[in-house]
């Protein structure tokens, strides 16, 4: 609240991605995650495949992983040696579908992962730091058995690897 006791104006969605994604000293690690046959969870997964296709997977102090059996261990190895782990995923935040999220986990309220083995929170190490774990989520539009995005979530995507491509071409 400002000192009139409104509210302060939320960030935008630019400034709210180079506070997650831009770590300073450390390297920034960037997970997709989603099942590939439940339509918009395939986001996550959409989102990094993109990325490494635009040969971002290591600009800026930022490397950006692949799709891996093993993504959870990973996860939990790069939390574990305390660096910034950003997860990227199909997000219930209550939103219109195709809106983009993006926050530190351990402020989140809105629910991660239902679609998955493991709930972020409960990787070996993610818990212990929570403080540098970030989520960049899709508000999906269907979850259902099927292969494909939607439309409006196909477009987030596209637009947050835009934003991200940007982002890690500026000069730090």
């Amino acid at each position: 609240m400002n000192p009139e006791g409104r509210a302060e104006p939320a960030e935008d969605l630019p400034v709210q991605l180079r506070n997650c994604i831009l770590s300073g000293k450390r390297t920034t690690h960037i997970f997709g995650i989603g099942n590939p046959i439940r339509q918009d969870d395939a986001v996550g997964l959409e989102v990094v495949t993109s990325l490494l296709r635009l040969d971002l997977a290591s600009k800026g102090g930022v490397m950006v992983h692949g799709l891996s059996s093993s993504t959870e261990r990973m996860i939990s190895d790069f939390a574990t040696r305390r660096e910034r782990v950003v997860v990227v995923d199909a997000v219930e935040a209550q939103k219109a579908p195709g809106t983009i999220v993006c926050a530190r986990l351990s402020e989140t309220k809105f629910g991660f992962f239902a679609t998955h083995n493991i709930p972020l929170r409960l990787v070996p190490g993610v818990t212990e730091n929570a403080a540098d774990t970030y989520v960049i989520g899709i508000q999906p539009q269907s979850v259902g058995v099927g292969e494909g995005l939607s439309e409006v979530v196909r477009e987030s995507s596209a637009k947050l690897v835009a934003m991200v491509a940007r982002l890690l071409e500026e000069p730090q």
